[in-house]
Formats: C-alpha cells, sequence, structure tokens
C-alpha cells in the first residue's frame, strides 16, 4: 500500500509539473552518510543560515574528499555553533575535542576526516552504521543530539530547494538505509 501511495503522488507530481520532494525526518533518519548530497556550493549554501553559508564550498570540498555528506556536515556544525555564530576554540565549529584550527575551512577538512575514518568506515573504532543515528553512538550518544541534527538536515533540504522525484527507496536520488 506504501509503495502505491508514493507512485500516486510521484505521479502527480510529475503530470502537475510540481518538481520539489523535501526529504522528510522520517527519510532523514535513514539516510546513508557516504552518499554525495547531490548541491552545487551554490546549491547548498541556500540552505545554510549566516556565517556557515560562506562555508558551503568546503562542505562539498569534504564530501568529495571524505565521501561524508555535506548536508550532514553542515547540520552537525550548525547545531554545534549556533549556524558559525560561536567556536568553543578558534574556528571550531564542531565542538571537535577542544582543539583550536587555522580556519573553519581547516576545521571543516579536518572533521569531516576523522568522520569518516572513526565513524562510517567499516574499519572505524566508532562504526556502527552509516546513518546519523549510527554517528551518534559514540559521536555524543545524546538522543537530543541526533534529533536536532536530523531536524536541521531537513531544514537545509528545504531551503536549498534541489527539486527531486522519489525513487524506489529514495526521495533524491541518494541512498536510504532500510532496517535490516
Amino acid at each position: 500500500m506504501k509503495k502505491l501511495f508514493a507512485f500516486l503522488i510521484t505521479l502527480f507530481l510529475v503530470f502537475s509539473g510540481t518538481e520539489a520532494f523535501a526529504m522528510t525526518y522520517g527519510e532523514a533518519r535513514f539516510l546513508d552518510l557516504t552518499e554525495k548530497s547531490g548541491y552545487t556550493a551554490e546549491e547548498l549554501s541556500k540552505g545554510l543560515k549566516g556565517e556557515l553559508s560562506l562555508y558551503a564550498e568546503d562542505f562539498i570540498t569534504a564530501e568529495r574528499k571524505y565521501g561524508v555528506n555535506a548536508v550532514f556536515l553542515a547540520a552537525v556544525s550548525a547545531l554545534e555553533s549556533g549556524w558559525g555564530k560561536t567556536c568553543f576554540r578558534e574556528n571550531n565549529i564542531f565542538g571537535w575535542s577542544g582543539k583550536s584550527f587555522s580556519s573553519k575551512s581547516a576545521c571543516i577538512d579536518f572533521v569531516a576526516s576523522k568522520i569518516k575514518q572513526n565513524y562510517l568506515s567499516e574499519s572505524g573504532k566508532y562504526h556502527y552504521g552509516k546513518t546519523v543515528s549510527a554517528v551518534n553512538v559514540c559521536y555524543n550518544g545524546n538522543l537530543f543530539w541526533e534529533e536536532k541534527v536530523l531536524e536541521i538536515m531537513v531544514l537545509i533540504f528545504e531551503k536549498a530547494g534541489k527539486p527531486c522525484l522519489p525513487e524506489e527507496n529514495s526521495p533524491c536520488g541518494i541512498t536510504v538505509l532500510t532496517h535490516s
């Protein structure tokens, strides 16, 4: 029944000329964080608030370099720094281990590499899967952190305005992991 409903919605959107189909909170929960966001830096910057919009290119570069979804990286930094307004240490928009960085760009690069190495690689010491929930097991461990990151991700997807139509199990042509 769910597949029939999704098919009917897709048909409606295609024939009504509506292109946008925002990712929901439920879909974001199962997003494979090793999948590319599909955004350009210009598109991503539309989804970011305040100072973080200046670093859209850095999030996209880190996504390409390390294979960590740029929307996820931006959402974590948005949560940890109030959209780039505050840093616990110099240029540390992720609140990462009390470190200081030479620039916010350097911080994005460093944190993306560590998330890939420790949380998203199967050999990583904190690897429990490739979803926000799996990363949260050892990254923060607080359910509210996970919920806020997901809410910010959905907000970014909505504001960035990337048009997409649902496929088999993917809202935007990106992989959504299912329960196993």
